[in-house]
């Protein structure tokens, strides 16, 4: 991965910008998570997202140490999200999941509906996700 700049972290996690990459970078410290932190880490994304160009979200959940709750969940689906695709350039979230699935924040169930809002691709490694955010997607083919 690129050298990342600091943004915001808290005890649970941490949002880095990855200016030659064009996205951020959030991951997880692995201590107890409250919704609070939860959803500090995800609003200072925002903020990031707003303040520059940014097109991507490489979220890395591997040391994620439980699932957020259905509460937090449901908040990242319908108030963050749709919040940040109103003001920003985000358009691609690659996720590199956490290994147990017990932790996990994208139930197939959340990953189908960040699907239906955001180009969203899972990945086993972080170069891999990476990589994927730095393509530029390819343009439709006019008719």
């Amino acid at each position: 991965m690129s050298p990342t700049h600091h943004y915001f972290s808290n005890a649970v996690g941490s949002v880095d910008y990855v200016p030659d990459g064009g996205y951020l970078y959030l991951h997880w410290s692995g201590a107890p998570m409250t919704g609070p932190e939860f959803r500090a880490l995800y609003i200072h994304a925002h903020n990031l997202l707003r303040r520059y160009p940014l097109r991507g979200i490489l979220a890395d959940h591997r040391a994620m140490p439980v699932a957020p709750t259905a509460t937090d969940r449901e908040w990242l689906l319908t108030t963050w999200l749709p919040a940040v695709l109103a003001d920003t350039h985000f358009e691609r979230y690659a996720v590199v999941p956490t290994l147990e699935p017990a932790h996990r924040l994208h139930t197939p169930a959340v990953a189908e509906q960040l699907r239906q809002l955001v180009t969203t691709a899972f990945f086993e490694e972080i170069p891999a996700a990476a990589s994927w955010l730095r393509a530029v997607p390819e343009e439709p083919t006019p008719l």
